[in-house]
């Protein structure tokens, strides 16, 4: 038998993991040894199951009343707005290599390119360093004239307030959005983000989203946006106010792709630029991701010097009285406190069946969050939770959950949605594989592998829930395991890799299922206490065996 080199993709690109035998029937290791598949599992104890089966649905304020408040919001700011004529305008320079990494370099088969090998890069994210000091502006501009000030304008808006308003633009950007430290601002101001195609974004207030100074504003289409703060109060308060500018994210034609490539490279496909395998979630279904559609959402956030997408979802936990917007994504998405400060996300983003062209980014509207905090995260399992810094409206789904193992459970049918490389709403269904090779840093256990029976995932899809027959959520989307990763549709040679959620479900149970402490209902529990001997997570109640091997205790 052949050992071929197995490799594992995070988003698309794959890196060498490990070379192992493929032929798992074969039961024989790459080192000759013989397997016995029937001892294989022997020792092994299936951890307690907890269950959060019923996920909650939420009526926030109607997505139709959103888009008003925004086109109400959009009309006031471009009256406020004073002659921009004489105004500077902030921009940023993009280099030759910043415009082959977003695949902005006018290459006829720009449908080809694919991701980073971490995640999807749609955007360059440049460093600006400009102050806005409102102490040192003196006194309120007379009514109907306006004054340079910060690199804009102050002016007076129709209530007698201040008005501040400056220009961002970066050439060919197809999106932007603009970073902010120190940002802090009295409870009577307000800044926002427009443009004006109709886009408009805020009110940002005092510490911002996340209430620590630090954000990034939504994403708005175009070339062009406004920022435009406008304060109720008097100028003697001016002291209080102040904010830097400290970046811009220029995205490329990876957001907007439908502007750049044509459908007919590939007429199969979901969206042009998908692989002919990706389907359409409005085209049908399993009731199994019924609630999901209303609960995942495309990310958008920034990391280092790039911006990108990923996948997520929001997830219930036990207590029913409140409703606490938690959101599961990959660790390799987000894994740092600045790169969860400035996600946004972007839900109801999909196309009706059969539509004759994808949506452009910005076309319609759709729901968005901005800014979040992380709850926990880890490498092991590739998962990280989110406390989202706005509970997304519209008709929102709260995943249910359940700790039941199918990394080990053969045959078992399990159901996805996501964003493939940026698209809207696509479908696919996997069914567990306990004969396929494995990924040597992606242990089974810890991750699920699974066969693509129908449909398939991209860069953009990580991070996405992965669900089963009950629309109850098991893991969510780590890559691709396997010897042929640059073609997506080959199900034969790639398994898709999922993080387990039983393998972490310890250490997200104190937020999830707080009721119960995060444990078992007391009295209910039959497997061993805390303090016990144990060698496995699952022989514990707390499914938590830590310590030393030999002297391994229930925590």
């Amino acid at each position: 038998m052949l050992a071929r080199k197995l490799t594992v993709a995070v988003l698309g690109l794959s890196f060498v993991s490990g070379s192992m035998a493929l032929d798992a029937l074969d039961n024989t290791t790459s080192n000759g040894e013989q397997c016995n598949m029937s001892t294989l599992f022997a020792d092994y104890t299936a951890p307690k199951t907890f269950v959060r089966a019923a996920t909650e649905i939420k009526q926030s304020v109607a997505k139709s009343e959103l888009a008003a408040q925004q086109q109400a919001t959009f009309e006031w700011l471009s009256s406020s707005r004073p002659s921009m004529a004489k105004a500077p305008t902030l921009t940023i320079e993009l280099t030759h290599q910043d415009l082959l990494a977003i695949g902005a370099t006018g290459e006829a088969n720009l449908y080809q390119l694919r991701p980073d090998p971490r995640r999807y890069q749609v955007g360059v994210a440049k460093t600006v360093s400009v102050p806005v000091d409102f102490s040192t502006l003196g006194q309120f501009p007379k009514k109907g004239s306006a004054l340079s000030f910060a690199h804009g304008v102050v002016s007076t808006g129709s209530q007698g307030e201040l008005v501040w308003t400056a220009r961002i633009a970066s050439k060919n950007a197809t999106a932007l959005r603009i970073g902010f430290e120190k940002f802090q601002i009295p409870s009577n101001a307000e800044l926002y983000v427009y443009t004006d195609r109709g886009e408009a974004f805020g009110p940002y207030r005092e510490y911002g989203p996340n209430d620590n100074g630090e954000f990034w504003t939504n994403t708005t289409a175009g070339s062009q946006a406004f920022l435009q703060l406008h304060y109720f109060g008097s100028a003697s308060d001016l002291a209080d106010m102040e904010f830097h500018i400290t970046g811009i994210s220029h995205m490329g034609p990876r957001l907007l792709m439908a502007n750049y490539v044509a459908p007919e490279l590939a007429p199969k496909a979901f969206c042009s630029w998908n692989a002919s395998c990706v389907e359409n979630a409005s085209c049908g279904s399993s009731s199994a991701v019924n609630d999901a559609t209303k609960a995942v959402a495309e990310m958008i956030y920034v990391s280092g010097g790039g911006s990108y997408i990923c996948t997520g979802g929001l997830l219930a936990d036990t207590d029913t009285g409140s409703v606490v917007p938690y959101f599961l994504t990959a660790n390799h998405c987000v894994s740092k406190g600045r790169e969860a400060n400035s996600l946004e996300t972007v839900f109801d983003f999909s196309v009706s069946c059969n539509s004759g062209n994808c949506p452009r980014y910005g076309d319609g509207f759709n729901v968005r969050t901005n800014g979040s905090s992380i709850v926990a995260t880890n490498r092991t399992s590739d998962y990280t939770l989110l406390q989202l810094a706005q509970t997304p409206g519209g008709t929102r789904a709260y995943l249910g959950w359940t700790t039941a193992e199918v990394a080990f459970s053969n045959n078992t049918s399990l159901y996805r949605v996501s964003h493939p490389s940026g698209s809207p709403l696509a479908y696919s269904e996997h069914s567990v594989d306990t004969g396929t090779g494995t990924c040597s840093s992606w242990p089974r256990g810890n991750w699920i592998y699974t066969q693509d029976t129908f449909g398939a995932t991209e860069g953009g899809s990580s991070g996405s829930p992965i669900v089963n027959g009950a629309g109850e959520v098991v893991g969510q989307l780590s890559g691709a395991c396997g010897t042929n990763l640059n073609d997506v549709c080959d199900a034969n040679n790639n398994a898709t890799v999922d993080g387990a959620f039983a393998a972490y479900f310890s250490d997200v149970a104190p937020f999830l299922d707080p009721d119960n402490g995060g444990g078992d209902p007391p009295g209910q529990c039959d497997l061993l206490p805390s303090g016990a001997s144990c060698t496995s997570n699952g022989q514990c109640c707390s499914g938590n065996c830590k310590g030393k091997p030999g002297s391994r205790t229930c925590k």
